[in-house]
C-alpha cells in the first residue's frame, strides 16, 4: 500500500493578519454593543411601561375567563400611536384572552382609559352596560340585552 501524504498550505502573514484583525474588530464590536445596549437598557428600561400594564390589568384578567374574546373601547384618538400601543400592551397583557378593537359583536368589552370620566355613560353610547371598574382606567362592560 502506498503511503498518501497530506499537503500542508502555509497562508501569507498578510492573510493571517487579515483574519485576525477581523476577528479582533467583530469581539470589539460585539463588547461595544453589550456596552451600549446595557447602559440603553438601565436609562429606557420599560419605555412601553409594559411591566406596569400587568400590575394595572391583574384584577381585570382575574375577572374575565382565559377563553374570553372581548370587544376593545378607549379615549385614546383611532389611529394614534397611544391608541396602537395601549391596545397591543393590553393584548400582549390579557393574552390567551383575544381583543377585538371594537366594542360591539362581544358580550364583554375591555375598556382602557387613558383619563378619569363618566364610563358608564360611555358605555351606554355603545350599548354597553358597566359591569365593574377596576380603577386605574380600566374597565369591564357587558353587552346590553336586547
Amino acid at each position: 500500500m502506498a503511503k498518501v501524504e497530506t499537503a500542508r498550505v502555509q497562508y501569507p502573514f498578510a492573510t493571517k493578519a487579515g483574519v485576525l484583525l477581523a476577528a479582533v474588530l467583530g469581539l470589539w464590536g460585539v463588547a461595544e454593543y453589550f456596552g451600549f445596549e446595557s447602559s440603553y437598557q438601565q436609562k429606557y428600561h420599560d419605555p412601553y411601561l409594559i411591566v406596569a400594564q400587568s400590575v394595572r390589568f391583574q384584577s381585570f384578567s382575574d375577572a374575565v375567563a382565559p377563553n374570553a374574546i372581548l370587544g376593545y373601547l378607549t379615549d385614546a384618538e383611532p389611529g394614534s400611536a397611544a391608541d396602537d400601543t395601549l391596545f397591543r400592551t393590553a393584548q400582549y397583557t390579557l393574552a390567551p384572552r383575544l381583543l377585538q378593537k371594537k366594542p360591539s359583536g362581544s358580550q364583554q368589552v375591555l375598556g382602557n382609559f387613558t383619563r378619569p370620566a363618566d364610563f358608564a355613560a360611555i358605555g351606554h353610547q355603545y350599548g354597553l352596560n358597566l359591569e365593574r371598574d377596576f380603577g386605574n382606567g380600566v374597565v369591564l362592560y357587558r353587552a346590553q340585552a336586547r
